[in-house]
């Protein structure tokens, strides 16, 4: 079952979130439970005895505590949670990278643009119910099986191309284009002739650079800044 949480100080933004969300959950066919919260503090108590999750819709602005700082707690413990605001403020769609935000959505556009992050999402909660994902490496007769989710980059050395993920690092005499044929999937984005990212593992943006969660920051040429940017905000689609 999927769950959904919709943090908003505004009751009426509340009514119109989870009616959108039971429209388009309903036209999807998907088993879903909502819980709805007025505080930020009430999601991260729930948070901490245990009760998560898939998605959480956040307002920016709240009573109690920035929005930003509820998306940060979250992020700590649910690394794979969903996170979508929806707010007055647009402002701050920039520091919703610094959450790996999956949508920014302005509260006067929510009847058009709820139901596309919705749209957009459902291949990829029908892919998480899909066998993990992963590249094989040959190395010295053995195979080394790399998940995925467990890449943060790729990036060019001489006549290899060193695959960087949470274990360590492994290299492949190829090109970086023969390297990506390998792959299948959108979360591979080149942001410079040297460096490919993974966009799940992607912290936040700033000034030509693309910092990653295992604290490492990648340059972004200039050609491609613009094009990363829109491709990073909408989850590559």
């Amino acid at each position: 079952m999927l769950t959904i949480a919709v943090l908003d100080d505004e009751e009426i933004y509340i009514e119109s979130i989870c009616r959108i969300t039971k429209e388009c959950m309903n036209q999807m066919k998907m088993d879903y439970e909502i819980g709805t919260y007025r505080r930020g503090q009430d999601v991260l108590t729930d948070l901490r005895r245990g009760r998560c999750f898939d998605i959480y819709l956040l307002d920016m602005k709240l009573p109690d505590m920035d929005g930003l700082e509820v998306a940060k707690k979250i992020r700590r413990k649910l690394s794979d949670s969903i996170l979508i605001y929806v707010t007055h403020y647009i402002d701050f769609s920039i520091e919703g990278y610094e959450v790996n935000a999956y949508r920014y959505i302005l509260k006067t556009q929510l009847e058009e643009k709820l139901p596309m992050a919705y749209a957009s999402l459902e291949a990829a909660l029908r892919r998480k119910k899909q066998p993990d994902r992963y590249y094989l490496v040959e190395r010295y007769g053995k195979q080394e099986k790399i998940f995925y989710r467990d890449i943060y980059y790729l990036k060019k050395d001489r006549k290899y191309v060193v695959i960087v993920h949470k274990d360590g690092e492994s290299p492949v005499r190829k090109s970086i284009s023969a390297l990506l044929e390998g792959f299948y999937g959108k979360e591979f984005l080149m942001i410079d002739r040297s460096y490919v990212v993974n966009i799940n593992q992607v912290e936040s943006l700033k000034d030509y650079e693309v910092h990653i969660r295992n604290g490492e920051i990648l340059p972004v040429s200039r050609p491609k800044w613009k094009s990363v940017c829109e491709m990073i905000m909408n989850n590559g689609e």
